[in-house]
């Protein structure tokens, strides 16, 4: 990494940002701190400036890498002061707000006191920052190392012979489909000059595989004329049309754009012609902006080519049809398999690759080496050539190491992955490089990461102005998606919110962090380098209590997180997995020494209670706790002015919140999910929502439990959370004792809710309590662009109006449970998107008709229905339905304990039927 892109990577944009806020407001909050923050927001520009001039030159980082964390500490301790001056104003603008005594204790200071403190530090920052540029004198741009950005590249050729890999492995299809698309008699639109691309990180093998399709001899017989054109890093239009005529055979003497445009469309005009756009990628430079804007004149020319032409792009960016304008055919080439890669490896490793097999020992160590590249064939090639010959000391030091501690053997392994994330635009550089926190292979979550991002600054406050509306969630879900398109991160099939990074991307992520970011096993772990700043803790054998093995003493909890107090100011410290039979007991020192943390997320490790401390960690935005027995959080908790995630998920036995809750007023994210499906029979221990939860401004709350006494947070709070958005579980709703308690409609103004329960628990004991779940339920029909609903505990004849309205065109999933003395289903057939149904402990219900299916509307009822179940409906005797009624898309019919069911609608002989 870069010193520029270190030093202004993880906070430095941020810094500047909240200096300019702060200082706004500073004049009504604090204004004795005005001057002080103008010296110091003009002595970090000031060192910015040179910074950026350095960044452009690349310098090596180890030669200034003291210099590096020097400055960097004096960052994060700008960023820690300026913390405690924004949660002071926040903490004085609450006690204002709430009426709240403003006594003098750790969390309210003395005003002049802090201001006092504040300034002094403050002072000391700015003296330190002075003092680095003197004793680490810059040199001059001339003077500076070589660079190391990976523009070497630019040393290709732009265009000549184009000689293929000599062996390729693993790559049949994929040159089978581009040889395909190629060759096809599809003819391009008059304003489409037909572009394939090849999509892939660095070392992938794109370039191999273009080179093995263009030497094809169907391929070479299938065009008039072939070019080959490298596309160097910095290409400006005039050079790149230039290489492209010299590639036609073209004269090359001439300067003007226009000119060498005229030739080559004359050149091509008539002709079937491939051309090949290797590398084309480069989204930072100016060269590539003036590429975009001129990039409709070179269509012009590519179109001047007969009928059938081609230009295939090999590119690592998935904005390339940005130049491009055209949706053309896209291959995606992923990690090569396990058997591919050892080809590839045994292939460079030794003359003959059987040979291998002779040595069991280089056999084994060949494989685990192999294993290493994560299906990259750069990588396998790389190691395979450096061991050609070598001895079995030097294969079994390969095997035991990692990637990064083979640093000098792997260079171009990771300088070609690297320059993909110099593409990166600042803000997202840091983001990515946050990643080197997690091991390789681990799952993670999309909005987690986005939170956690947020808790660190990350999501560059510019794309948030006051005049915009977009949120800091939103944009920070647009730096994650630009890392799915890079391939940095990899989907989990089946899951569409969980994604992994491949081992080659997540050893680069820690490659860029060494120093700053760290994973330490709990078993091998002594005490945290005082540089580390962000921390996962991998529990690998933790013990409740101190007990002695073979192997010494081993750690408990405490000593765990005792090992990290040498920090000098640890920002992150993650537990993962966790393990949830081990119940630790939290040292109580543990806020006081680390201080200055922004997430704290404890996994699904077992915790009985927090201490009353934790309200100590004024710089937290992020709690996390999860899968735990927790039954309350200490009050203090409502001191974290900062916070803003609070994960409490899988707690079932949480009783409580803090009930001042409604301080935190930057609380967004309230995370009270449960893993068990929405009417599981799961018992839930929290009575009630704090009151006042209106006042915060929530974009996730995930369970909403209706209390049942007076003093409890009424429903009608719930009106006031128009962001709310995912899921939402309402729970309780028998606890309504009133139809004054639900005056107004709750939740039809809440657009951004995909996903919603509304549950009531036992019977109603009378005639006005039934009546009473029917008016509840009308108040809380949800906005039309629900996705999944499901209704559970309801007792009511028959249904409001709203539920199987036509008007919520968006559901694709409904659950109707426990609606007990319900007779009529109400005409969900009339959801034209509606694909899975439930229908269980309906015991009312005896028929179902047409009026369930379509209602009083004519067309075909559940056009979109793939799965239909009824469970537990011990009165259903018959199911009847007209031509309108037969469920076109059913595949799966799954019938339970209805033993009364005689007459059965006919269904389709495409659809699976279970009756049990």
């Amino acid at each position: 990494m870069t010193i520029g892109e270190m030093i202004l990577g993880a906070i430095f944009q941020a810094i500047l940002t909240d200096l300019r806020h702060l200082i706004l407001s500073s004049s009504a909050e604090a204004p004795d701190l005005e001057k002080d923050l103008r010296s110091l927001l003009r002595s970090l520009t000031r060192i910015q400036s040179i910074l950026e001039d350095v960044e452009k030159n690349q310098v090596n980082k180890k030669e200034q890498k003291p210099w590096v964390f020097e400055f960097r500490d004096v960052q994060y301790e700008a960023n820690d002061v300026l913390d405690e001056i924004r949660m002071e104003c926040l903490r004085r603008r609450t006690v204002r707000l709430h009426k709240v005594r403003d006594t003098v204790s750790w969390m309210n200071p003395n005003r002049l006191q802090f201001e006092k403190n504040i300034k002094v530090r403050l002072r000391q920052i700015i003296e330190d920052i002075d003092k680095i540029p003197t004793r680490n004198a810059f040199p001059p741009a001339e003077a500076l190392p070589h660079r190391i950005s990976g523009d070497q590249d630019d040393a290709k050729p732009t265009t000549g012979n184009v000689s293929s890999e000599s062996a390729l492995f693993g790559r049949e299809a994929e040159i089978e489909t581009i040889v395909k698309l190629l060759t096809s008699d599809g003819k391009p639109s008059y304003n489409d000059p037909g572009v394939i691309t090849i999509q892939g990180v660095g070392g992938i093998g794109k370039t191999a595989v273009a080179q093995a399709v263009y030497n094809r001899k169907d391929v070479s017989k299938n065009f008039f004329l072939q070019m080959w054109v490298y596309v160097p890093r910095h290409v400006a239009i005039t050079k790149l049309t230039r290489s492209i005529l010299e590639a036609a055979g073209g004269s090359s003497n001439l300067s003007e754009l226009h000119m060498l445009q005229e030739q080559l469309k004359e050149l091509l005009a008539g002709k079937k012609y491939l051309l090949v756009l290797d590398n084309l990628w480069n989204e930072k430079s100016e060269d590539w902006e003036e590429l975009v804007s001129n990039w409709d004149e070179l269509k012009k020319i590519f179109l001047a080519g007969a009928p059938g032409s081609r230009i295939l792009v090999t590119t690592r960016s998935p904005t390339t049809t940005r130049i491009t304008r055209t949706i053309g055919p896209s291959i995606l080439l992923r990690g090569l398999s396990f058997d591919d890669s050892l080809s590839v490896f045994l292939h460079h490793a030794f003359e003959n690759p059987v040979e291998y097999r002779k040595e069991p020992e280089l056999a084994i160590a060949g494989m685990e080496i192999t294993a290493k590249c994560s299906g990259s064939p750069l990588a396998a090639k790389t190691l395979g050539s450096r061991l050609r010959g070598e001895d079995r000391s030097t294969w079994e030091q390969f095997r035991k190491s990692g990637m990064l501690h083979l640093k000098e053997s792997c260079y171009g392994i990771f300088r070609s992955l690297e320059s993909t994330y110099h593409q990166l635009p600042p803000h997202q550089k840091r983001c990515f490089r946050f990643c080197g926190l997690f091991p390789k292979g681990h799952v993670f979550d999309k909005d987690t990461f986005i939170r956690l991002w947020m808790a660190q600054g990350y999501i560059f406050p510019k794309e948030i102005s006051a005049g915009n509306e977009r949120r800091v969630e939103d944009v920070g879900g647009e730096y994650f998606d630009s890392f799915v398109d890079r391939l940095f991160f990899e989907p989990i099939e089946g899951c569409s919110t969980k994604y992994k990074m491949s081992g080659l991307i997540s050893e680069l992520a820690q490659l860029l962090t060494e120093g700053e970011c760290s994973m330490i096993h709990h078993d091998m772990m002594s005490s945290v380098q005082e540089t580390i700043r962000h921390s996962a803790l991998i529990l690998d054998h933790l013990h409740s209590s101190t007990s002695v093995g073979s192997s010494g003493p081993r750690k408990t909890a405490q000593d765990t997180l005792e090992c990290f107090y040498s920090s000098k100011g640890l920002y992150t410290l993650l537990v993962l997995p966790g393990h949830p039979e081990i119940c630790w007991q939290l040292p109580q020192n543990m806020a006081q020494k680390l201080k200055r943390l922004r997430v704290l997320d404890f996994g699904n490790i077992e915790i009985e209670s927090l201490d009353a401390s934790i309200g100590q960690l004024i710089h937290l935005r992020y709690l996390g706790i999860t899968s735990s027995s927790i039954k309350g959080l200490p009050d203090s908790v409502s001191n974290l002015y900062n916070l803003q995630t609070l994960c409490l998920r899988n707690c079932k036995r949480l009783k409580t919140l803090p009930k001042d809750l409604s301080y935190l007023t930057g609380l967004r994210h309230l995370d009270l999910h449960d893993d068990a499906d929405f009417d599981d029979e799961v018992s839930f221990s929290l009575c009630s929502m704090p009151k006042n939860i209106y006042k915060l401004k929530l974009q996730t709350l995930s369970k909403f439990v209706v209390g049942g006494k007076l003093k409890d947070c009424r429903i009608s709070e719930l009106k006031k959370l128009t962001q709310i958005r995912g899921d939402l579980r309402i729970l309780d709703l028998h606890n309504i004792h009133h139809v004054d308690e639900v005056k107004e409609e709750i939740l039809s103004d809440k657009e951004f809710l995909s996903r919603l329960e509304l549950q009531w628990c036992g019977n109603p004991s009378s005639g006005e309590l039934s009546s009473l779940h029917e008016h509840v339920l009308r108040k809380l029909k949800p906005h039309t662009n629900l996705q999944e609903l499901w209704i559970v505990g309801y007792n009511r004849s028959l249904f409001p109006e709203w539920v199987g309205h036509a008007s919520f065109s968006k559901l694709v999933k409904v659950r109707l449970s426990k609606c007990r003395t319900c007779v009529q289903l109400p005409p969900l057939g009339r959801l034209e998107l509606l694909e899975e149904l439930w229908l269980k402990d309906m015991d009312g219900v005896e028929y179902v008709d047409c009026q369930f299916c379509c209602g009083s509307n004519q067309r075909i009822g559940f056009p979109s229905l793939r799965k239909l179940s009824f469970e537990n409906m011990p009165k259903l005797k018959g199911w009847y339905g007209e031509e309108r009624c037969k469920l076109p898309s059913l595949q799966e019919l799954y019938i339970k304990n209805c033993p009364l069911l005689l007459c059965c609608h006919s269904i389709s002989d495409r659809t699976k039927v279970s009756f049990i």
